[in-house]
Parts: structure tokens; sequence; C-alpha cells
């Protein structure tokens, strides 16, 4: 169940917390934005409760996950130097050890880390967490006092498509996904981190990414950028794509490059939690084939 978070500026009132990695796409950039409190006269007049300074990452991109989640918490408990930057945590909050399991982070702290509580605690965690979801393959954080989790602390485990409202007027929701894209004959994929916004549609900015094309110089573009969607929606966890009548020709020229087009479409979006299979509709109506490809019945994406 998706948690909101409303943070009443005027009053300083928290009704609920949940997060964002609202730096936006894992894109395994040459930065990484290290998330601290905003200072109460940022936060006056709207502003987020969060902010970021920009850390240049590029060595650490070829460091191991391990690495650079260890570099994530050295800099967070004091190693940033940037004048703008207010470490999240307590003075002498030491980490004791820095776990992977699978896309998993497990940071434990001392003591001191357990002082903190309230409003207090929830930044901190959220600063956390926010930092090292943006490390490629870190899809979960979890963060222990002395190897225990917390037991006031409402959540203890933090996932990259979570929901937190950082300011009253912008909500934005994370989307762990995979996006398959042509590798010769065969299809190879990118984990990504998308972010939609309020009104913005999961499948939508997912056909997005897949029309503005691979991130890996190896891979080739999925669809053509004149590749027209009229809208998608999921119902039942059958994800509907609404397609224009003219698309198809814009999938390939020739039937084994549609039929692979159409397969990085429907095995991409079927990496969105909830969505199982896809429905291709053409102007809003069933076709028995398209692009070679039977889609009178959905499609289910397969690995």
């Amino acid at each position: 169940m998706k948690r909101v978070l409303w943070i009443l500026l005027g009053a300083a009132v928290i009704v609920a917390l949940l997060f964002t990695l609202s730096a936006g796409r894992k894109e395994g950039g040459e930065t990484l934005r290290l998330y601290y409190p905003a200072s109460i006269e940022d936060m006056s007049g709207g502003g987020d409760a969060i902010a970021t300074v920009h850390i240049n990452w590029r060595e650490m991109r070829e460091a191991t996950m391990q690495q650079q989640a260890e570099e994530v918490i050295r800099l967070l408990t004091g190693g940033c130097r940037d004048k703008d930057f207010r470490s999240p945590v307590p003075a002498g909050t030491r980490m004791q050890y820095c776990r992977i399991t699978g896309s998993t982070v497990q940071v434990d702290f001392n003591g001191t880390y357990g002082n903190l509580s309230g409003m207090d605690l929830t930044m901190a965690d959220y600063c956390i967490a926010l930092s090292l979801l943006q490390i490629p393959g870190v899809y979960t954080v979890r963060i222990t006092v002395n190897e225990r989790d917390l037991a006031y602390r409402g959540n203890n485990v933090f996932h990259a498509d979570d929901v937190l409202l950082t300011s009253q007027e912008d909500v934005v929701r994370n989307l762990a996904v995979r996006l398959y894209f042509p590798e010769g004959n065969t299809l190879a994929a990118e984990d990504r981190i998308l972010t939609v916004y309020e009104g913005e549609s999961p499948t939508g900015a997912m056909l997005e990414a897949l029309a503005a094309g691979p991130q890996n110089a190896e891979h080739q573009p999925l669809l053509s950028p004149e590749f027209k969607v009229l809208g998608t929606w999921v119902e039942n966890n059958v994800c509907y794509v609404n397609l224009h009548a003219q698309s198809e020709t814009m999938l390939g020229e020739t039937e084994a490059a549609q039929r692979l087009a159409l397969d990085g479409m429907v095995r991409s979006l079927c990496t969105i939690r909830d969505v199982e299979r896809v429905q291709l509709l053409v102007e809003g109506e069933r076709v028995p084939v398209y692009g070679g490809v039977d889609v009178s019945l959905p499609i289910a994406g397969v690995e």
C-alpha cells in the first residue's frame, strides 16, 4: 500500500511519510545527489523538506555496489565537505557494516543513530535511502541500529517505488523497471529508475523511456521517436496500449525487426508492478495481427 507524506510547513505538523527518489532516473551519470534535510529558511514559502548536493561520481561508477554504498554512507556521516551540506545523522554516528544482498543494501549504525526520533529520524532515514537508491542495481534499503530494527520506527525498509510528498504540490513516484533494447538479433536489458509525476501514467513513462532510446552504447533503439501511442491504462493486470494506426510502419522494415520491437515493448511493460500481460489496440480497437504478431489476445512478458 502506498503511503503519502504531507509536510505542513507553516505548522510543522507531520501527518505521514514515505519517500521518493526525486533525483529522477537512475541513469548512471557522472554525478550522484547526496540528500540532506533542508534548513528552515529553505523550507519557508513551500520549499522541499529535503535538499541535495551533487557529488562527482565518475570514478565511483566503476566501483562495486558495495564500494559505492560504503562511499555514500561515508559522505553522509561527515565525509561531504560541500559548504551547503549538513549531515542528516547526529555527530558520532558510525556505520558498523554495509551489507549487499541481491538488490538490497542493509546499513547498520551504532547506537548514536538510535537516539534520533520523530521528524529527525524520518528525515535521516529518507536522506540515506534516497542517496543509496541512485546506485545502479539497488532497489531496497534497510537501516538497522546495532543489528536490530527500531521498534518505534514505522518503516525499516525503503523501496524505490514508494511515494513521498516532499512539498504540498510536488508528488512523484519512483518506478524500478527493466527496459529491453535490441542487441543484434536479441534483446538486452537495462535497469532504470523512472520518475513518474502526479497525473502521469507509469506505463506511459515506460514507453517514453523506450522511445528515448538505450543508454548502453552496445544497444540499438527499440522504437522510432515517431512511434505514436495514443494512451495506456491497466486493468486486471493487463496493460492496454492504444496505438496510432500509422505506428505499425515505424516498427521496422522486416517482420523479424517488428517482432523484436513488440517483444521488447511487452517485456519492458511487464516489469511494472501489477502488469502481467499487454494488449495492443489500434485506434481503440482490437486487431488480429500487428507487426507480424498475433495480438488478438493479451501477450505475456517472458524473460
